[in-house]
């Protein structure tokens, strides 16, 4: 099945290998392409419809994080991965914490890349290995755990589940409660049962957490009656 996706970067070849790479993922998928924040914004106005957006951190129009701030700012269930040069620590972080739903270095080998973009267009949540431990070699193939994580192994309710995975794409709680039609101090107790059974202390590390078990952040779970 295809995707509906938004590429932002204003480097050519790297569009057009985006655009192979999605067409052997994904055959029927739709590919935008935005050369500069400016056409992104106009593109993104005739059409929310999009699946997720590829966004480069070195524009002509404005740097990475601030288009990544005005994304999530204008279109908080809209995810957003990073694909970039960038690959210090310190950038793909901060990233994470600005709400981006994954990183991608353009500085991987192209196998590597596919593998990538194949998991984020099932649903998966995509971190480089260096976000988890610098002492590895950027350009080292990493291990993701197997596709198809079900988040409900970890001992949370389906309600958990479903915040678990609106974390993942980025939506800060004032969101996930009108998403899933919760009281915000709801949320926040589901939110911080998701953190104690992934076992880290913030968002950003349960984005970290998610992508080394492989878990989707897509898919939806019906709650079981009574589990609130």
């Amino acid at each position: 099945m295809g995707v509906c996706v938004l590429v932002i970067d204003d480097h050519p070849l790297m569009r057009d290998a985006v655009c192979m790479t999605m067409e052997a993922i994904a055959p029927e998928s739709r590919i935008d392409l935005a050369s500069s924040f400016a056409e992104a914004r106009r593109m993104l106005a005739l059409n929310t419809a999009y699946d997720f957006t590829l966004l480069d951190l070195n524009l002509p129009d404005s740097t990475g994080f601030e288009a990544l701030k005005a994304l999530r700012a204008q279109y908080p269930q809209l995810p957003t991965v990073i694909l970039s040069a960038e690959t210090d620590r310190e950038t793909i972080l901060r990233c994470l914490d600005l709400g981006a739903s994954g990183y991608i270095p353009k500085t991987y080998h192209g196998e590597v890349i596919t593998h990538a973009l194949r998991l984020v267009v099932s649903g998966h949540v995509y971190v480089p290995r260096e976000a988890i431990d610098p002492r590895r070699n950027v350009h080292e193939p990493i291990r993701i755990g197997p596709p198809g994580g079900d988040p409900r192994g970890l001992g949370l309710t389906d309600r958990q589940c479903e915040v678990l995975r609106l974390i993942l794409r980025g939506l800060p709680n004032k969101i996930i409660c009108r998403h899933l039609d919760l009281a915000e101090g709801t949320v926040k107790v589901h939110v911080s049962a998701v953190l104690r059974a992934l076992g880290v202390r913030n968002r950003t590390q349960a984005v970290i957490a998610a992508s080394r078990l492989g878990l989707r952040m897509q898919e939806q779970v019906r709650p079981s009656p009574g589990r609130r």
